[in-house]
């Protein structure tokens, strides 16, 4: 071989390693930069181990407080010196799941690298059913029996440590998330160091109407997953609002949103169009099944187009005496002066307002077991003014929840965490809330409504409210 030839090939093959070599140390950087020590881990586990003594809005926050520090303090010499955010979530959420209280958590944090399975899902009783996904392979719509040999009900319970709530079914609805994230969460083996993405495969058993079969699936990035989802259809989603009328009957449905930016304007345009069109209507049905938004002027904008005069309806919280809840004290019309540490219980009012345009309608109200936050304590109020006017079933939150969340963001975590600093008092609330006339869903009748194959609980309201005329 001539010389030129040879330094020609050393130089293209040198080329090669110290791109290579540059790759790996740009990727290791990055690594490096991603990684949190288990000082971290210990400072946020403080912060809200005194975040629970000092603002929990119970009698016994003290205890649960202690009761966090040992059940992290167990724990303590299994966390490395430094490890991935996801993992520290692994760690610390656990712990916090000792209160049973689906309000305060830690979210699991979800980096574009991650690798997520090619499809998302929702759960209900025990039964993943497939929202979107990636892959020509899965449909929304389909129904997963197994992944990679494990049974849905084995995941279940191997994810369900990762939640909080009082029983299986509040917890069961954050399992939507973590689902998507079995490759991070459940894995041991996983990549430390990687100049190129790899792929992950996994054998998916699927239920497609009454056929099996299993298909073998690639892992995606967080990253990209919506981008390749966007290209196959999803089951449907509820919008923010949407009206419908069957005869004299109009149906106002509401969905989880919130009144910030343009929103508000819109929200507002859409009720005074809707109202002006439907001056005539003899019944308004306002369908809150799964709303779960936490602003209750939502509902009070819409409330008060349909009340002639003022009405009012007292309610109790109860709040820490702490400066730490001096904003929400003076919200609630106490005038703070000094850190107590009591838990006080306050007395307020719900008022509406008459508001244009006014319809006189025969009002309704449909919830289901997923109704929560503002949309309950909404439902609540309702009940206490129109009685005998409530459809659906039993509501998994208790009326009695803990509300006004707090959330914040830790940066070096890469995570958001949610506490309560109030919750509500009133004499009869700790259970769910009951409607006037039950509808008995099954699992079957719950997948029909979230495929849009079938909507049984609306179909049993319009006979009630037929009946009831």
């Amino acid at each position: 071989m001539k010389v030129g030839t040879k330094l020609i090939l050393i130089f293209i093959i040198s080329g090669i390693v110290i791109t290579f070599l540059l790759s790996w140390i740009i990727e290791f950087y990055k690594y490096q930069k991603r990684l949190v020590s288990s000082n971290d881990v210990v400072s946020v586990v403080e912060d809200v181990s005194n975040l629970i003594g000092k603002v929990y809005p119970r009698t016994d926050r003290e205890v649960l407080a202690d009761e966090t520090k040992k059940r992290f303090e167990s724990i303590l010499s299994k966390i490395p010196r430094k490890c991935l955010p996801i993992d520290a979530f692994k760690y610390v959420q656990p712990v916090l799941s000792v209160l049973d209280d689906e309000n305060l958590r830690m979210y699991p944090p979800v980096e574009p690298v991650y690798s997520v399975l090619p499809f998302s899902v929702v759960v209900i009783d025990g039964r993943v059913i497939v929202s979107s996904s990636a892959v020509e392979s899965i449909k929304a719509g389909d129904e997963i029996v197994e992944i990679n040999g494990k049974s849905v009900n084995k995941l279940i319970s191997e994810l369900l440590i990762f939640t909080s709530g009082e029983d299986y079914l509040i917890k069961e609805q954050q399992l939507p998330s973590l689902f998507q994230l079995i490759p991070e969460l459940l894995d041991k083996k996983k990549d430390v160091v990687g100049i190129f993405y790899e792929q992950k495969e996994y054998n998916v058993k699927l239920r497609s109407g009454n056929d099996e079969k299993s298909v073998a699936v690639r892992t995606l990035t967080a990253f990209s997953y919506p981008r390749e989802s966007a290209q196959y259809p999803a089951l449907p989603s509820r919008a923010p609002f949407e009206f419908t009328r069957e005869n004299d009957i109009g149906i106002l449905k509401l969905g989880t949103f919130q009144l910030s930016g343009t929103m508000f304007n819109k929200y507002r345009e859409f009720l005074d169009n809707t109202f002006i069109q439907n001056r005539d209507l003899k019944v308004l049905l306002l369908d809150l099944r799964g709303v779960s938004s936490r602003d209750f002027t939502i509902f009070k904008e819409l409330y008060e187009h349909l009340v002639p005069d003022k009405v009012s309806v007292k309610r109790h919280i109860s709040v820490v005496n702490t400066a730490y809840n001096m904003d929400l004290l003076e919200k609630y019309g106490f005038e703070f002066t000094q850190t107590t540490g009591e838990l006080l219980r306050l007395e307020f009012e719900h008022t509406f307002l008459p508001r244009d345009p006014f319809v006189n309608a025969d009002v309704w109200i449909l919830f289901d077991r997923y109704t929560s936050n503002a949309a309950l304590d909404f439902v609540y109020t309702f009940k206490k003014l129109r009685k005998s006017r409530t459809i659906g079933e039993p509501t998994l939150m208790k009326i009695n929840h803990t509300t006004e969340l707090n959330f914040r963001y830790d940066d070096k975590l890469m995570t958001t965490f949610s506490f309560p600093t109030a919750i509500f008092s009133e004499d009869d609330g700790d259970s769910g809330l009951v409607p006037d006339f039950k509808v008995d869903m099954d699992t079957e009748k719950r997948i029909q409504y979230i495929k849009g194959e079938g909507d049984y609980m609306l179909n049993e309201a319009l006979k009630i409210i037929n009946n009831e005329k």
